[in-house]
């Protein structure tokens, strides 16, 4: 949506409206109010247009409803016109739609490239009769701080690689540019009795207090947000997020969002344990399938009929396909398979498996990238039976020595609905009296039951010279 209402600005103007809307979520808080940001209609410069719009954790929100795509003209938005033109800031008064709250606007100018791209407004209903406590003072000078680093372009920074924001209501600590604490909320300072630190008192040092943060020296340098995170007591994490403040370039001191992140960590490390233990289950299942190939093969080995040597040898050869999966699974994370790497292993079991003097060269088009094991391991099955078939009968009567030349090619497409995958060869094809519902092959009976029961897909081959197989898998049923 954004995106869309911004397409009369170039990419880079884009590009830090969107890194503002990032951030902003702070700012609100800070300022208790409403944020709304406005950029010049492409089609008529005497309008604006809402393009974004974020509402304060920490007050109530003076626009019950969503104001993004909402058009104002010059008459009816003169702070908005008068900072696009100045390039300062202007406050503009109004009363409520209920005509019972009067309603400030602060109007602070986004520049970008020596021109005004946007303006961003605060609303925020005036209460007179409701003093500021310390607290609410400090946010609200923290929010004038960055206000005026919006417009010096100073905010949001050229650098920022911290991925996610606290809100304010987690705890904030103040420093001055001497690093000494100004300020500290009390979420912040029950955040630290966590670490086991002293409480701070103004012009207390980081040192003192028993807080080793590197951040704030290291975001003034950058002029970036740093990351820093304590552990204390084997078991209570605490992070801290410091984001720099300047004045006209110069550093004049550190906004740092603290946040206990105990219960997150705890998560954290279940899920790491989680996963360990999946892809041991992956890796013992693999195994044990292993086993019963080995068992099959000897089992084959002793057996006189050519026919049952013949069964245990397919028998084993399914085993391994499924093992497969499970190999690959056993050395990702979470339940996703690289099904490239599951198809480059099918591609070896189906060149060992190949009919005496059978050699085959393979092709592969496109990727499936990583899918589910639940459509992973019955796709892994049908890709190998449709190759081994290839293999075993695309020159089945033909001498041997005219099999060489056999070409397998795979193409693989993937869209955010449906996997499709087509294999073909160049080889004798299907004869046109073959109908897949009645074939007596039980590779290709294995093939339209996985496809149409447990993959919900569908399958169709074309009939006579080089045979083609398509088959398509719904993402969404699956």
């Amino acid at each position: 949506m954004v995106e869309d209402l911004l397409f009369g600005l170039e990419d880079e103007a884009k590009a830090r409206l969107t890194e503002l809307i990032r951030r902003w979520g702070l700012l609100a808080d800070l300022c208790f109010s409403d944020l709304l940001l406005f950029v010049k209609d492409p089609d008529n410069p005497a309008r604006v247009v809402v393009v974004a719009q974020v509402r304060p954790a920490t007050a109530a929100t003076v626009h019950q409803v969503d104001m993004v795509g909402s058009v104002f003209s010059k008459e009816s938005a003169q702070s908005i016109f008068s900072s696009f033109s100045s390039g300062g800031p202007s406050f503009q008064e109004r009363i409520d739609q209920a005509g019972t709250h009067k309603v400030v606007s602060q109007a602070i100018p986004v520049p970008y490239d020596g021109k005004i791209i946007a303006v961003m407004v605060r609303d925020f209903l005036l209460n007179p009769q409701r003093a500021q406590g310390e607290l609410e003072a400090t946010y609200v000078s923290l929010f004038e701080k960055l206000a005026k680093m919006i417009q010096h372009g100073e905010f949001p920074y050229s650098s920022d690689d911290v991925v996610e924001t606290p809100r304010v209501g987690d705890g904030v600590m103040v420093l001055g540019a001497d690093a000494l604490v100004q300020f500290m909320s009390p979420n912040g300072v029950s955040a630290i009795h966590r670490l086991g630190c002293r409480s701070p008192r103004r012009g207390s040092g980081l040192t003192e207090l028993g807080l080793p943060l590197l951040g704030p020296a290291q975001a003034a340098a950058e002029r970036s947000p740093v990351l820093d995170e304590i552990e204390r007591k084997g078991d209570i994490v605490v992070e801290f997020i410091s984001f720099p403040l300047f004045d006209r370039g110069s550093p004049s001191g550190t906004l740092v969002l603290i946040r206990d992140v105990t219960d997150l960590r705890v998560k954290d490390r279940l899920i790491l344990s989680k996963d360990a233990t999946i892809k041991e289950i992956h890796h013992r299942v693999k195994n044990n399938l292993q086993t019963i190939s080995s068992l099959l093969r000897l089992q084959a080995r002793r057996i006189d009929s050519d026919k049952a040597k013949q069964a245990l040898s397919e028998a084993e050869r399914r085993i391994r396909s499924i093992a497969l999966v499970h190999e690959a699974l056993s050395r990702e994370v979470g339940e996703q398979a690289p099904m490239g790497k599951v198809i480059e292993s099918i591609q070896v079991l189906a060149t060992e498996s190949a009919p005496q003097g059978v050699k085959a060269e393979y092709e592969v088009v496109g990727d499936l990238g990583d899918v589910d094991a639940s459509i992973a391991t019955p796709l892994a099955v049908v890709i190998a039976e449709l190759m081994q078939n290839s293999v075993e009968h695309a020159f089945a009567n033909l001498p041997i020595e005219d099999s060489v030349g056999l070409k397998i090619k795979l193409e693989l497409v993937r869209t955010n609905s449906v996997l499709k995958v087509t294999i073909s060869d160049n080889g004798e094809g299907f004869p046109d009296s073959f109908d897949l519902q009645t074939t007596a092959s039980l590779g290709l009976s294995i093939v339209r039951d996985l496809v149409t029961t447990q993959l919900n897909g569908k399958i169709s081959l074309r009939p006579g010279p080089s045979a083609k197989v398509t088959i398509e898998v719904p993402l969404e049923s699956n």
